[in-house]
């Protein structure tokens, strides 16, 4: 029986919906239970009934704040409306009010109850309003002649005739339009002479000022404020710095709501020694920082899988923090509790800045590397092989993170000094492959390859890098590098590779440029990924019905086929030599 009572409560029914929008069918009194979902979670409720198309069980029962919030949250791109979004919002509530048989004058009620600039901006894009002159007979004849290629309605109380666009757009307006003027013609009329006489910048600029308003009170940050929080603090000033005051977290009052708070590692030890109190502070800092880590970012305020990305990145700058302040007390006798007693004295907000100073540095070093060396053509790290690519391109990004190589465009936030360590060494390694592919001490290979190759974002440095060592052993070659042919190929299969596995003179070779160029600590890593390939490569070259090697079918060379535009306009020229 007690387990009935508890599963039919306020609070479990509540979360019951939370969990399973759905879950509002069997609600008995939705009027009472959907009022009290918060902004963030009402936004991600609506998301998932719209999908279902059932939004009847919702939003007829919300507040005006709630659905105003869902504008909020909704129906914006960063400081412009997104039209669109909004226009398709107000059409279904307004629809769903004719439907629900509400109250005439319910509709009306509510446009003045949430923004009503917003519903005549949301309807006046590309609605064309035209108001009739009673004197003349003509005036209705001449409207339509000018909307003749709109979609048009006469307004039922005779003073409009309003145009717009004949598609989904303009048919949501109108739809809107015509509910509005069914709840109350008054209503309707000052509507159409809003949109008729309205001045879209302006009308955005009131918007935009009262949702930063909005926005504030729920918790979040305008991007002003969060960039303050992106400057490094010193691990030793933090190690002795002063308690703060904190005395402004003890109000949970207008914090930002978030999904529950689950730590784990170093920073959940630190956690466990908090009091209850101390640990209630420490969460609200935390919400208060998701929040400032999102605005930085100008992640969309209600979008939830952003928000757990930020939630992500929060939680693993802290603990970088953290294990970066543990260095400057190397003989402390308790380190976690060193650490908490420093997260109590100055919070997670400092400890937050040591951390990320640690990503500041490495961002520099990749810009720096990006300035210093080629790696790039088309974006940063462009011209790098995997992992080398893929790794500048997300530390190169304002907020670092590391590559998920088994996911192609996954990324995953630094979290420990040994992710430190590891983005610090594919900086290195990256910038040694540049200098080993294009250096004179390296194999000396130059640019201009780069820019007669067909499809030049195709390229990698690794392609010119195994391209240059077929072409240094080939008998009679010239120069540091030259597209490659099927007969250059066949006769490296042959000769470069025995058993599978590439000629140790290659190997020496390789090696040999690594050291003349003082990136020996490198070799093996290089080795391993760029000799690898070179032996699978020219152990499996496939061929054509001829038994000539297939170039169309051969990767990781620049091959006479990749320069065929540049050839062509040599007028046919073979390779050089």
């Amino acid at each position: 029986m007690v387990d009935d009572l508890d599963r039919n409560s306020p609070s479990a029914r509540l979360t019951a919906v939370l969990n399973s929008p759905l879950a509002l069918e069997d609600v008995e009194a939705p009027e009472t239970l959907v009022p009290r979902i918060d902004a963030q979670d009402f936004v991600r409720v609506a998301r998932a009934l719209r999908d279902e198309r059932r939004l009847d069980l919702l939003l007829g029962h919300a507040t005006a704040e709630q659905l105003t919030s869902l504008m909020d949250l909704d129906a914006w791109q960063r400081d412009r409306v997104d039209v669109a979004q909004a226009r398709t919002w107000l059409m279904l509530l307004a629809r769903l009010y004719q439907a629900m048989d509400k109250p005439r004058g319910a509709l009306i009620d509510l446009v003045y109850t949430m923004d009503p600039e917003m519903w005549t901006m949301a309807l006046m894009t590309g609605t064309q309003v035209i108001v009739l002159d009673h004197e003349d007979d003509q005036s209705r004849d001449f409207a339509h002649g000018e909307l003749d290629e709109h979609r048009t309605w006469d307004s039922p109380d005779g003073f409009f005739v309003v145009g717009v666009p004949d598609d989904d757009f303009g048919q949501q307006a109108l739809a809107t339009i015509e509910l509005i003027y069914q709840d109350n013609l008054d209503e309707g009329r000052k509507l159409l002479l809003s949109i008729q006489s309205g001045i879209h910048s302006q009308m955005e600029e009131d918007l935009r000022r009262w949702r930063e308003g909005r926005l504030a009170d729920l918790g979040f940050v305008a991007w002003e404020e969060a960039m303050k929080l992106f400057t490094a603090f010193d691990r030793t000033a933090a190690a002795t710095e002063e308690p703060r005051d904190f005395r402004y977290l003890d109000d949970p009052d207008g914090m930002l709501a978030l999904p529950r708070w689950q730590t784990s590692g170093l920073l959940a030890r630190v956690l466990e020694r908090l009091g209850d109190t101390e640990h209630g502070q420490r969460a609200r800092e935390f919400l208060l920082l998701v929040s400032e880590v999102m605005a930085a970012q100008r992640f969309p305020p209600g979008d939830t899988g952003l928000q757990e990305r930020a939630i992500h990145q929060t939680q693993a700058t802290i603990s970088l923090g953290l294990e970066l302040l543990l260095t400057t007390s190397t003989e402390h006798p308790d380190p976690e509790a060193f650490l908490a007693e420093r997260v109590v004295a100055i919070g997670l907000r400092d400890i937050f800045r040591v951390g990320y100073g640690a990503l500041e540095k490495l961002r520099k070093a990749t810009a720096h590397l990006g300035k210093a060396t080629r790696i790039s053509l088309t974006s940063p790290g462009s011209l790098l092989d995997r992992p080398w690519g893929p790794s500048i391109a997300s530390l190169s990004a304002w907020y670092p993170e590391l590559p998920v190589m088994d996911k192609s465009a996954a990324t995953r936030p630094l979290q420990t000094f040994a992710d430190v360590r590891q983005a610090t060494a594919l900086v290195a390694q990256s910038g040694a492959l540049s200098r080993l592919a294009f250096a004179p001490e390296g194999f000396g290979i130059d640019a201009v390859w780069l820019t007669r190759a067909d499809n030049p974002e195709q390229l990698v440095i690794g392609d010119l890098i195994r391209t240059a060592i077929v072409h240094i052993f080939l008998p009679g070659s010239r120069g540091s590098l030259a597209p490659l042919t099927p007969d250059d190929l066949e006769w490296a299969s042959k000769n470069l590779v025995e058993r599978a596995r590439l000629t140790d003179p290659v190997r020496r070779d390789f090696s040999a440029r690594c050291d003349a160029l003082g990136i020996g600590e490198h070799t093996g890593v290089l080795a391993t990924n760029l000799l690898t390939r070179l032996e699978v490569e020219l152990h499996g070259l496939e061929r054509t019905d001829e038994g000539n090697v297939d170039l169309a079918r051969t990767r990781g060379f620049l091959t006479i086929q990749d320069v065929a535009m540049w050839l062509t306009a040599r007028h046919g020229a073979g390779e050089e030599n």
